[in-house]
């Protein structure tokens, strides 16, 4: 029996997208390694958002070639930076673009038998879904719900490897939802690149979509992943009241990217400010308690000092509970990437680190706030340095330093707080 071994890159739709390779190639027989050297074909899922991202994947290419196991590279950098893989993989197999796991399985057997310098970056037509396959060992899986979007912002180059949004049936999603909580995952994902585009192409809506989900039973709850203000704000209440239900984590992941309305319209964001802050108002009126996370991109194209000042103001009066932060630099192709005003790069640096100061200070207050706090929470893995993390219903990163069993539905009481988790005991 064949065997591959399997590398992902990059956010959590590549790593469904990862999942379903694994049910697509099972499906023929072949089977995953996580022993390098007992591999056929070697595959890496590659993401392409960020510049250090790429350059690391470029690095492991060049070093597996070396190895001399045939490989397939797939994922968005196969499209963002088609020549300088192709020059990395020298030969060494085939390259496929992030949309063509359908094809995957002929062109595997095509590699394994020896074929060289395939090319296929074009998208199947039937759904990759069929293929899905909840990863082994674990309480935890991750559904794509849709993917592409409908914006074209100016930095982005995911755009021009996953294109236009294309969402997947409620009636797909549905079943194999149930299947999921059927096998017992207790934490599902539902990702996307916009989770607020979902159903634009379709005719079907991301609210029709959560209440047909929040009919299966189960302790299980779900995440709902990203979705831009602009594409929720007049749904937002119907969104709300279904997330109402146990079924579902209060977390939600709005992205700002700014605080000045001058980069947001630089950027080709499509909202405000203030649409930001009316929804996460909103948020927080039905949820207080719930888990904001935003993005914030530092140093981008024509970021003046006021401009970033703004930045730190609007995160000061809403205090989100995470933020992601990145540098700006430049992706292949975007209208960014020509401007003329580009930040210097130690001042970009110097952004960066006070923002990131800034922000530690905002979480540690926030963590330090749940200190007391006692109910419910799903096990869902172990603990990078030990014990086990659970979640409650705010998606709090909870560990607990003792053995527990997957999946289980404990009571806790959080007795400590640190700059990224909660420390809590177990209580009748």
């Amino acid at each position: 029996m064949a065997q591959f071994y399997l590398e992902t890159y990059g956010c959590a739709l590549n790593k469904s997208d990862s999942d379903i390779i694994v049910g697509r190639l099972g499906k023929l027989g072949v089977s995953r390694t996580f022993d390098l050297q007992k591999a056929d074909v070697v595959i890496i899922n590659s993401c392409g958002v960020k510049e250090p991202t790429e350059d690391r994947i470029i690095h492991r290419i060049r070093e597996l070639r070396k190895i001399g196991q045939p490989m397939i590279i797939t994922g968005c950098l196969s499209k963002i930076a088609f020549d300088r893989v192709r020059r990395a993989l020298d030969s060494g197999g085939a390259i496929l673009g992030p949309q063509t796991i359908d094809s995957l399985g002929p062109i595997f057997f095509r590699v394994l038998e020896g074929e060289k310098n395939i090319v296929n970056l074009e998208s199947d037509s039937s759904s990759k879904l069929r293929f899905f396959l909840g990863p082994p060992n674990s309480v935890i899986c991750t559904i794509p719900i849709c993917e592409g979007c409908l914006g074209n912002c100016a930095y982005c180059a995911v755009k021009f490897a996953r294109s236009d949004v294309c969402s997947y049936s409620i009636a797909e999603l549905y079943a194999i939802t149930k299947q999921c909580v059927h096998q017992g995952y207790q934490e599902i994902r539902l990702t996307s690149q916009d989770a607020g585009a979902f159903g634009y192409d379709t005719g079907e809506s991301l609210v029709d979509l959560l209440r047909r989900l929040d009919s299966i039973s189960g302790q299980h709850r779900f995440r709902i992943g990203m979705f831009n203000p602009n594409l929720v704000i007049d749904n937002l209440l119907d969104i709300l009241n279904v997330m109402k239900s146990n079924h579902f984590f209060k977390f939600f992941h709005v992205p700002l990217q700014s605080g000045s309305n001058h980069i947001l319209e630089l950027m080709n964001r499509r909202y405000c400010v203030e649409d930001w802050g009316k929804v996460i108002r909103t948020i927080r009126e039905h949820f207080p308690s719930a888990t904001i996370a935003t993005d914030i991109i530092v140093g981008f194209p024509g970021e003046s000092d006021d401009d970033f000042e703004n930045t730190l103001r609007i995160l000061k009066e809403f205090s989100p509970t995470l933020v992601n932060i990145s540098k700006y630099g430049d992706r292949p192709g975007t209208i960014a990437s020509q401007s003329q005003e580009k930040v210097d790069t130690l001042l970009k640096k110097n952004r960066s680190r006070q923002l990131s100061r800034f922000v530690s200070s905002l979480t540690r207050a926030e963590n330090k706030s749940w200190i007391g706090w006692s109910g419910p929470a799903i096990v869902t893995e172990c603990a990078p340095k030990g014990g086990y993390v659970c979640r409650n219903s705010s998606y709090k990163y909870i560990v607990v330093n003792k053995s527990l069993s997957l999946g289980d539905v404990i009571k806790v009481r959080i007795v400590d707080s640190h700059k990224t988790y909660l420390s809590a005991i177990t209580i009748p």
